[in-house]
């Protein structure tokens, strides 16, 4: 049964009109309503931009809104068409496609990978596979088991070679070998830079037990952070390998 305000003055003056919110003007309710639906639209069409039929779709808005153009420039219909026709025109000429924000997880599930880290830019060594890799083309690194795979950013997300970490014979950032040393924020608290030096880098080099050097070089505001992550996880995961196992600790101590 409908259920009935304790007061019925409540109801008096009330007009049903959505386009009122909390006794605005009907023109303020108007400009919220399409201020609300503006936003709730922007992440739709941010996931339209990571569809891969994205780029059909644009240029199909962008001759959308040429077509409505040249059809208010030849006949005439009125000024009405000029705001859409523009904004569909430059809609489709700038939103370009976007990246997933969950593609690295998605990537390192596809390869099932324990690490997946920055590998920067590949400038030295010879890797297993023959096909070269393009020119400063930047790389994700991912160790799955003992291997460490690398895989090009702007690929399709399939491994381009595979390199064994139970082969490493040493790490070394920026020319010294990687040690990892634990230095308490208390003893070494982080300092704000008063200036950030993007062009600086920084290189990481693993060497093999065969003379084999493969080189990555990190550019920007982070490079030394991203080199020295790299090198520990390679580091950590080294050292687990090389470690010896219960069985081969008990045919030691026999």
């Amino acid at each position: 049964m409908p259920t009935k305000p304790a007061d019925p003055s409540l109801d008096e003056g009330r007009e049903p009109d959505a386009f009122r919110p909390f006794g605005l003007p009907r023109w303020a309710g108007v400009l919220l309503y399409a201020l609300f639906w503006f936003a709730l639209l922007i992440p739709l069409v941010r996931r339209w931009r990571r569809a891969k039929h994205w780029p059909v779709t644009r240029w199909a808005i962008a001759l959308t809104g040429l077509g409505l153009a040249a059809w208010g420039w030849t006949a005439g219909p009125g000024w009405w068409v000029w705001p859409p026709a523009v904004g569909l025109l430059l809609a489709g000429l700038l939103l370009g496609p976007t990246a997933d924000p969950d593609r690295e997880r998605k990537l390192q599930r596809k390869h099932q990978a324990q690490y997946l880290l920055n590998g920067g830019v590949l400038v030295g060594g010879r890797l297993p596979n023959s096909e070269p890799l393009g020119d400063k083309q930047p790389l994700y690194l991912l160790i799955r088991g003992e291997h460490l795979l690398l895989v090009p950013r702007n690929g399709d997300g399939e491994a381009h070679s595979a390199l064994t970490i139970r082969r490493i014979a040493a790490i070394e950032v920026d020319g010294a070998r990687y040690l990892p040393i634990y230095v308490s924020e208390a003893k070494d608290p982080p300092v704000k830079e008063t200036s950030v030096d993007r062009a600086a880098t920084s290189e990481l080099a693993l060497s093999f037990d065969d003379g084999n050097v493969v080189r990555f070089r990190y550019q920007g505001a982070f490079h030394k952070h991203l080199a020295e992550t790299a090198a520990h996880a390679v580091h950590s995961v080294r050292e687990r390998l090389l470690r010896p196992q219960p069985a081969e600790l008990t045919q030691i101590l026999q």
